[in-house]
């Protein structure tokens, strides 16, 4: 089964030349870094929203990576608590070319059409088809935690799945996919009288903090109490954990919401946040 590029044409340009030319240009305005990055949160809206927050991690380092790992919240398909789900993929196409695909053990069959649906796979995948030498990718969906040592327990689950030394090498690296908060009516999600955008930014760079710190079990707190629209904050918890358990660094690389890219007065918005792991 090849998964087919959904979403070309509409969350990001289908036309070869064009998506090139807009991967390789938001690249070369991302800050470069020397080394290589094991683990990131990326954002995955449209390219026109997201490749400011994708493109960090694409600026390093990938002469040593062979696999990249893609783990998403799952938007349309309903998933039990504390669940992977991935489907056996012989590869996925792109308007760049097709990526081979490696599979991860547990993957099912009856998968596929949730693989095949979710965007939140997909927007990465432009940009790693445009390197050099394009690793395997491993696309997965995931659930929510149930709590913070379940998070913990995944992280060492898909640590064993994966393997520790590919991981400390960075023959393997592992992408949460995930927007931050989602404000607005439109989202259900008002909080704030005043000073939304600012108190929004205070949130999500303190969850962010969390994460790229590997304070998994302050971040499933302040989600909880904050009732948190983070679509990926499970799984942004759950390889913060494999980070943490690696024992790579994090940052906070990038954060921005769609207001500052559209300059709309529309009173929903959605937040982005990039954090990276070396």
């Amino acid at each position: 089964m090849i998964r087919t590029a959904y979403y070309a044409g509409s969350w990001y340009p289908s036309d070869p030349h064009a998506l090139k030319s807009l991967v390789e240009d938001s690249i070369a305005q991302a800050t470069h870094f020397d080394g290589a990055y094991r683990f990131a949160v990326l954002p995955h809206a449209g390219l026109f929203y997201s490749k400011d927050g994708i493109a960090p991690f694409f600026a390093s380092d990938f002469s040593a990576v062979r696999r990249v790992v893609i783990i998403s919240p799952s938007h349309y398909t309903n998933l039990g608590s504390n669940v992977l789900a991935s489907a056996p993929l012989g590869g996925c196409e792109t308007p760049l070319g097709t990526l081979k695909s490696e599979n991860f053990s547990f993957a099912d069959p009856r998968s596929f059409s949730a693989v095949q649906s979710e965007h939140a796979l997909e927007m990465v995948l432009p940009y790693i088809a445009t390197l050099s030498d394009p690793p395997a990718v491993s696309l997965a969906l995931f659930s929510h935690v149930s709590d913070a040592p379940h998070a913990h327990t995944m992280a060492k689950r898909l640590i064993s799945e994966l393997g520790e030394t590919a991981l400390r090498e960075g023959h393997t690296v592992v992408v949460a996919s995930s927007d931050f908060t989602h404000y607005g009516p439109r989202f259900g999600y008002t909080p704030y009288r005043s000073q939304a955008h600012q108190r929004v930014k205070e949130d999500d760079l303190a969850l962010s903090t969390m994460l790229s710190e590997g304070k998994i079990e302050e971040a499933y707190a302040f989600c909880v109490s904050h009732h948190s629209t983070v679509c990926g904050c499970s799984i942004s918890m759950v390889v913060a954990s494999m980070a943490l358990q690696i024992g790579a660094k994090g940052k906070v690389a990038s954060y921005y919401t769609s207001t500052d890219i559209t300059h709309s007065p529309d009173p929903n918005f959605v937040a982005y946040s990039t954090i990276l792991w070396s």
